[in-house]
């Protein structure tokens, strides 16, 4: 991981950002039976639950936008912080590959070590390093929940600069873990039904034809993850990066080859009908929240030095 000057490097930081937005799960079972079709999805919540069109390219601006708002609370506090330097969202799902991040990554199995000495500007005192997080991170005891209607929990901060730029984006830090995770809910849900569905099944068994292709004759996509998870402990670091990364673009390109994002859009939009009534409440309000932060986004990128 290169560290950019003094500070923090990038992609560690915004990896806070991404996963801190939301916090710590706790899985409870999930709700069983389907309510009522009482809840009509909207365009937008349609796209965000498919992950449609400009999705990965949205996520970025709001990143980028969270990260920005974080950097000036942090200044504000006398403190240092990393500047942004582009980069992916990091989002890369099976059905919808994202190559650019493959071949930097692979699947991700091997990213950087934490190190609690890259977690803060240089030269700072144990005394600094804690006023540090403590500006970052707010306040351990002020936490928000959120629930979902099918079973998980999450809890969040609701003070410190990565919260308040989270405010600052969404209006409301609930908001903004609702954003993040209530459309996660919604694809969870719809996994099942694309996956099992005739045309999935179709693209599923082109992909496998693409991949002996290649010379990697894998029965479906699990396999190939697994194998290239095992590669890193039979090999040398450099040799199972390079064996991942060489699966998983292969991956990718049949996955792409083979129309599964298309497949995955049009039966995911066919099946979110089966989604509970709340969960269409839930995912609508989401899309509107999503679509407000977007246009912050905007104005904050419109205000950048």
């Amino acid at each position: 991981m290169r560290p950019i000057g003094r500070h923090t490097a990038v992609g560690a930081v915004i990896a806070l950002l991404v996963t801190g937005a939301a916090g710590c799960a706790q899985a409870r079972p999930a709700a069983s039976g389907r309510a009522p079709a009482t809840a009509e999805l909207s365009d937008a919540a349609l796209d965000l639950a498919v992950r449609a069109g400009p999705y990965r390219e949205e996520q970025l601006s709001l990143q980028q936008a969270e990260y920005e708002l974080t950097r000036r609370c942090m200044d504000e506090r006398g403190f240092d912080y990393p500047t942004w330097e582009g980069g992916t969202t990091g989002i890369d799902d099976s059905w919808q590959p994202d190559l650019e991040n493959r071949r930097s990554h692979g699947y991700g199995f091997a990213g950087p070590a934490a190190s609690p000495e890259n977690q803060y500007p240089s030269g700072l005192s144990a005394t600094e390093r804690k006023a540090y997080a403590r500006a970052l991170s707010g306040d351990p005891g002020k936490q928000a929940v959120l629930r979902l209607s099918s079973g998980p929990e999450f809890t969040f901060g609701t003070t410190g600069c990565i919260a308040e730029s989270r405010i600052g984006l969404y209006g409301d830090a609930v908001d903004a873990a609702r954003v993040f995770y209530v459309p996660q809910e919604a694809r969870n849900a719809l996994n099942g039904p694309i996956g099992s569905s005739p045309a999935m099944r179709a693209a599923t068994r082109a992909w496998k034809s693409c991949m002996k292709d290649r010379g990697q004759p894998y029965g479906s996509m699990a396999e190939a993850r697994a194998d290239a998870h095992r590669a890193h402990e039979a090999a040398d670091a450099d040799t199972a990066r390079r064996t991942e990364v060489r699966i998983a673009m292969a991956d990718g390109a049949c996955a792409l080859a083979a129309d599964m994002p298309e497949v995955a859009d049009r039966v995911g939009r066919e099946q979110a009908g089966g989604l509970t009534s709340r969960q269409r409440t839930d995912l609508n309000r989401a899309a509107e929240l999503r679509a407000a932060a977007l246009e912050r986004a905007q104005d904050i990128a419109g205000d950048r030095p």
